[in-house]
This record gives C-alpha cells, structure tokens and sequence, in this order.
C-alpha cells in the first residue's frame, strides 16, 4: 500500500474532470472519454453521480460562514484558500482488491486523516498494472463549517498504511516500517541521498522548470514592425532560452545532488561518532569538553541518558540547520538563474522588434520608392523635336530668287 498527497486545490470541477477522465495529452489537453475509469463513488454527500459530487463540494465550502454560524462556531481565521484535498492509494501490482476492499481501505485512511465525515469523491482507474484509487475529500466540515486540520498528513496515511499492511499479512515497504520505528523513537528519519530539499522542490514547483508552458506573446508596436519577421525572432529567442535554461538547470541539479550527497554523508558519519563516543567515558569527556560545561561534568562521567539525548538533540538541530541553509542556497542559485534567462529573453525581445522594425521600415522605403518610380512614369511626356523654318527667299530651291 503506498499512500501519495497530490496536494491541496482550490478547484473541486478541475481535479474531478482529471479523475473523471482519461489521462490528458499534449493534443488534448481536455478529453472527454472515460475509459480509464473503473467506477466511482461519494461519501457523505446527497447524491451518487460523480459529475455533480464536485459541484456540492465546491457549495459546501463557499457556505462555510453559514454553516459556522449555524452550528454557533466562532467565525475567527482567514477563509479557507484551498478546500481540496487529493491524494491516492495504490496496491501492488500482484494485488487484486476488489472494489469493497478499496472502499473499506478508503474509508480507513479518511478516518486516519480525521476526514471520516467529510465530503469525498472516490474515483478508481485502471489505465495501470497496479489497482489504485483518487480521493478527493473537502476540507470543510458539512456539520459545522470549520477547516479540518491536515498537520502531519504524510506521516499519519504512512502509520495507517503500515497497520493495513500488518493487517493484510505481509509487509511490502520496509523502509517505511524502519522510518516509522525511528520516530516512535523519537529520531530523526535522514533523507534518502536522492531526494531534493524542501527549497529546491518550492523552487521546482513554482515553475522554474526547464519545460514550463510558452504565453503567448505580441510585439509591443505591433502596427509599426513586421509581424512575421518579429515571430521568426521570438521564436528563436526562445529556442536559445529553452536550450539555455534546460542545460542550466541541468548543471544545477548535477551539483545539488553531489552537495546533498556530500552532506549527508558527513551528517551520518557525525553522528556516528557521537553513538560511538557516547558508548566511552572518555568519549564523554571529549564531548564534554567541547561542551564546556561543569554542571554536566559529572553526568557524562556516569553516562546519563538524558545527556546524550541531548547531544543526539543538538547535533540533529545543527544538521537541521545545515540542510536548510543548503536548500536555500539552491533555491537562491536557481532563481538566479530564471532571472538571467528571463533578462536574456527580454533583451532578445527588444532585438527581435528592432530588426522587425526596420525590416518594416525598409519595406515601406522600397514600397515609397516602386510608388514614386510609378507616379514618374505617369509624368512622362512625349518630346516632340521642332522642325526647322521652311526658307525663303533666295535660299529657297538652292538659290536664285521667287519669280
């Protein structure tokens, strides 16, 4: 069982129109066929057709004021931005749950959440070799109108999703068994080498990825330049952006993946040391005198639990405070470099309309001169050459004089 948040939304209609129907494409961002869906379902809510469960929901949650006030809750608090809450579960691929089973396991995990009498859209697909289902739940209690609070989320569906496994007679993740033993604990779970911070998957979320959709752009005096040779420019411009930025990114990423490792190997090998020393009297002492402290003199000499919890403590802070500084300074180097790619396109913009503009102009400079060369031709006039006087007199038939 493998529990996954898509996230929090703001659109009931635009996550059920996902669920609803097949997978989207890059030719058809919007189908309207279903054959990936196996069958759907709703809880608590007045009605059993998929396609108005999220028109109810999304009335729900914009009548929360009333139904505060109805229920005689306190309207304190900012309104509730994001209503929508998506996320899935999904079996193996040797996992053959029928379609009871999903529901009970459904029903399971809204409980885990605290969502058991909330709205939710259930919606199972079966365009892959493993079953799964899409949950969308309403945040907004339908009795009083309060937020329900998803502090914790990732952590509660992974404790629930071990007990449903215990319960199922195997368990398929171990990972996931281990992490949650080290929390009952009260240990720190390190990350595993390839994940990326938390900064670096804001940054990657807000759109500074290399692929991002294109907008579609004018020429800001568009009756003034050629607006075929201003696309050929932009269209470039872009190209090189595209090229550009995917490569940057590239880079960036080679290099946090080879920090990211590097930090965790030195967090693990810290506190490595720490288990061992704290194991020595003597080991005790060194820790002890980096402490410098009198007053835990005496229970580094004894060995006191408590003590070395606190070191345990302090070191996970420090490491803490490693990572974020790290995530950070990543999420720094790639807004900066959005911001150059973003500068660079503009200026090839400017470019693109200058050369646009004389292109225009030339064009124009060519048109005037064909008009003139035209009006001239219509000005032209037939010269006619004068002819000589007829003589007279005694010049007349070559001399002598008119009889």
């Amino acid at each position: 069982m493998i529990p996954k948040i898509n996230g929090l939304g703001r659109s009931f209609a635009g996550v059920a129109a996902y669920c609803l129907h097949d997978a989207p494409e890059p030719d058809n961002r919007r189908p309207e066929t279903s054959e990936r869906v196996g069958w759907a379902d709703t809880r608590n809510l007045a009605t059993f057709r998929p396609e108005r469960a999220a028109r109810l929901m999304a009335a729900t949650a914009k009548a929360a004021p009333d139904l505060k006030r109805l229920a005689g809750v306190a309207r304190g608090g900012r309104k509730l931005a994001k209503p929508v809450l998506h996320y899935s579960l999904s079996w193996a691929q040797d996992e053959t749950p029928d379609k009871r089973e999903m529901n009970r396991a459904v029903d399971r995990s809204l409980e885990a959440l605290g969502l058991e009498g909330h709205e939710a859209l259930i919606v199972a697909h079966e365009d892959t070799r493993h079953p799964h289902v899409h949950v969308i739940a309403n945040r907004v209690d339908p009795e009083t109108g309060k937020a329900a609070t998803l502090g914790n989320s990732k952590l509660r569906l992974s404790r629930w999703a071990e007990g449903y496994e215990r319960e199922q007679g195997r368990i398929r993740c171990e990972r996931r068994v281990r992490n949650n033993e080290r929390r009952r604990a009260g240990l720190e779970v390190p990350r595993p080498t390839g994940d990326r911070p938390r900064h670096w998957a804001r940054v990657r979320r807000e759109g500074m990825q290399p692929g991002r959709a294109r907008r579609t752009r004018k020429p800001r005096r568009e009756d003034q330049v050629d607006v075929a040779a201003w696309r050929h420019g932009e269209a470039e411009a872009w190209d090189t952006v595209a090229d550009g930025r995917q490569s940057s990114f590239r880079h960036l990423e080679t290099r946090a993946r080879k920090e990211w490792a590097e930090l965790h190997k030195r967090q693990e090998e810290m506190r490595q040391r720490l288990d061992r020393e704290s194991r020595t009297v003597l080991g005790r002492l060194r820790i002890w005198r980096t402490e410098r402290s009198l007053r835990e003199l005496a229970g580094a000499i004894r060995g006191r639990e408590d003590l070395i919890a606190g070191w345990r403590e302090d070191l996970n802070r420090y490491h803490r405070d490693e990572r974020a500084e790290l995530g950070k300074a990543h999420g720094e180097r790639a807004q900066e470099i959005e911001r150059g790619w973003r500068k660079f396109y503009r200026n090839r913009l400017v470019e693109a309309e200058r050369r646009a503009w004389s292109v225009r102009e030339t064009m124009r400079e060519r048109e005037r001169e064909q008009t003139r060369e035209r009006e001239r031709a219509r000005t032209i006039t037939r010269i006619v050459v004068p002819r000589p006087p007829r003589p007279r007199g005694p010049e007349r038939d070559r001399g002598g004089f008119e009889r």
